[in-house]
């Protein structure tokens, strides 16, 4: 008689986490690329709307933010109105920047608006107010 050898397979218990990774991956990666990051919107700040809102704005580094009780932030930091010009100066500086956006809730009273335009003016910065379309 022949003898045949049979070779028992023995079931692997577990779960192949490889293509689990791969998949988490991918939907990292489409997260991360679809969310949108803006400081602005942690801040609270609810820009006034205009029908000639810009669709494509440059992007630009130095921002500056009025709350609507009138708070002063550069680029997302705090900053007392007493030391918002030196700041804007030394800013403007180390960014090699001569343009600004200007973000005012649109509850805020208007000196404060007018504050930073008078400040940017003196620091020969050009200044760009963020709107948001009108429609929305």
């Amino acid at each position: 008689m022949a003898e045949t050898l049979y070779t028992r397979r023995r079931r692997i218990s577990g779960i192949n986490i490889v293509p689990l990774i791969d998949v988490m991956t991918v939907l990292i990666f489409f997260f991360l690329m679809s969310m949108k990051f803006d400081d602005i919107a942690q801040l609270g700040i609810t820009p006034p709307s205009a029908e000639s809102a810009a669709k494509n704005r440059t992007e630009t580094r130095l921002v500056v933010a009025v709350d609507r009780d009138g708070a002063f932030f550069i680029n997302s930091e705090a900053v007392p109105a007493e030391r918002v010009a030196e700041t804007l100066k030394r800013v403007a500086e180390e960014q090699k920047t001569q343009s600004l956006v200007l973000v005012a809730d649109e509850d805020v009273a208007t000196k404060y608006t007018v504050f930073i335009v008078d400040q940017a003016q003196k620091n020969g910065l050009h200044i760009q107010l963020l709107t948001r379309n009108a429609h929305e």
